[in-house]
């Protein structure tokens, strides 16, 4: 019954760490929502938005909700300041995606001078109909490489190439830029400085600061994707700027592979102790947190989720081997399931998706949680060895004190409780107060022999010990 209120008490805190903790990420997801909307201005004004952090789903999410704010507060236009190496594919994609379907203008601007916009990042200050870079900036070098930098398989190569040139060449046709230079990018790994991109019309301008930016772009008509025709009017209007706050930036760090990876490491641990050892609390309530959080990570890299059963089925094999006598079979299997299921969980496709899990972190991790388990099954083993005896083998052997005389039956103290006693031959008779050692059990009824032997009779007949053959004989009686 103790054992079942303690797993209760556990359950009941796991359950209670993860309501408030969904209750502090809603209000935080309320909060960031509700500061990305300003009030609606009633003046003209131009948003900026700063992207200087790698493509990656964080920055879709800044850059997605930048775009709705400009749309929501009546901006002339939303100002894109890229300085960023690149990122993944998806990301990408889903940045310019949400660029041509705006309906506010966007103007992209490679911008402080020494910036650059890198890989990906070319595409996203493509994919505006108006594209600036400020003096000594650049902007290309976008052929399609794995997450660590070594080439793709030609196949592979050759079929992300071809999407990535259809395209480019498609925006800038789109928008009468050179599409040729630009297909080179992707085709060649080129990358111009501002002055040949200026030059060769591969953007459509340059320009020393925003406020010229704005001055030169004032008055030119953009046509949107959908069509509609829009005069942009930025000279000497307000400016508010965006930039990623505390929430995106939690939000970037929650979504990198490895501390994906690390928090379901985190989770495994903790449920895993919390499994094993029901009541623990602390392990389950931690575990149950990182479990969330990794849930939260995974969900926004679209890894492959067959290598999550992989990862789960981990937990289940480690669970198992405290339960039955594997003796660490099972872990083995476990640390096996870990490392096939996240590798194939996170690196199944870092093209598109961007960057996996580090291999030797998941080797290191798998190898911190066999080592864990296996400790673990090696001190219930000990302890199941070392069990001690209960019942009637408890007793024999322990002591106890006479309550009353035993001539040969009466009365001992044994553990606090009052039980019938009988001496064992040879011995007739023992005063009240004096030790014995059971012998054996009969029912409700203990055999004993003193601890002591009595004192010889007056008359000077010597007392006869028991023989060994005798306590053996008692020894064995137990009911």
């Amino acid at each position: 019954m103790r054992h079942h209120r303690r797993a209760s008490t556990g359950v009941r805190s796991l359950v209670l760490g993860l309501v408030s903790l969904s209750m502090a990420l809603l209000a935080m997801a309320g909060i960031a929502c509700l500061g990305a909307q300003p009030a609606w201005a009633a003046s003209p004004h131009v948003d900026v938005a700063n992207l200087d952090s790698d493509i990656n789903p964080g920055a879709v999410r800044f850059l997605q909700q930048a775009i709705a704010t400009a749309t929501s507060d009546g901006a002339q236009a939303l100002v894109i300041v890229i300085d960023t190496p690149g990122g993944d594919l998806d990301s990408m994609k889903q940045i310019t995606q949400a660029e041509l379907a705006s309906t506010v203008p966007i103007i992209t601007y490679v911008y402080p001078p020494g910036a650059r916009a890198a890989s990906a990042g070319a595409f996203v200050a493509l994919s505006a109909p108006i594209a600036a870079m400020a003096p000594t900036t650049r902007i290309g070098a976008s052929s399609p490489v794995s997450s660590t930098g070594s080439n793709l398989d030609s196949t592979l190569l050759k079929k992300i190439e071809n999407d990535l040139v259809a395209q480019i060449t498609g925006t800038q046709n789109r928008y009468g830029r050179n599409a040729t230079l630009a297909a080179k990018m992707v085709t060649e790994a080129a990358s111009y400085d501002d002055q040949t991109a200026v030059r060769e019309h591969i953007v459509d301008l340059g320009a020393r600061s925003l406020s010229e930016l704005l001055h030169s772009v004032d008055g030119r008509s953009v046509t949107l994707v959908s069509g509609r025709s829009v005069v942009l009017h930025t000279t000497g209007v307000a400016l508010t700027t965006f930039n990623p706050g505390l929430f995106e930036a939690l939000y970037s760090f929650l979504l990198d592979p490895n501390v994906v990876f690390l928090l379901f490491i985190v989770a495994l641990i903790g449920l895993y102790l919390e499994i094993a050892h029901p009541g623990a609390i602390v392990p389950g309530v931690v575990g149950g947190i990182a479990l969330i959080l990794f849930l939260l990570g995974a969900g926004s890299l679209s890894p492959n989720w067959t290598g999550l059963l992989l990862m789960g089925l981990a937990l289940v094999l480690l669970v198992l081997d405290v339960r039955l006598p594997s003796h660490g079979v099972l872990t083995v299997g476990a640390v096996i399931s870990l490392i096939i299921g996240s590798l194939l969980f996170f690196n199944s496709d870092q093209v598109e998706h961007g960057p996996g899990v580090t291999p030797w972190i998941v080797y290191l991790m798998a190898a911190v949680v066999g080592s864990l388990s296996l400790a673990l099954v090696s001190v219930v083993v000990r302890a199941q060895r070392q069990r001690r005896p209960s019942g009637v083998e408890s007793m024999i052997g322990a002591r106890a004190v006479t309550l009353t005389p035993l001539t040969p039956g009466g009365r001992v103290n044994y553990s606090g409780e009052n039980w019938a006693a009988s001496l064992v031959e040879p011995y007739t008779s023992l005063d009240e107060g004096c030790e014995v050692t059971i012998v054996a059990v009969e029912g409700l009824r203990l055999y004993v022999r003193p601890n002591q032997p009595p004192a010889p009779p007056a008359d000077g007949t010597p007392t006869v010990p028991p023989s060994e053959k005798e306590d053996s004989q008692w020894e064995t009686l137990s009911l």
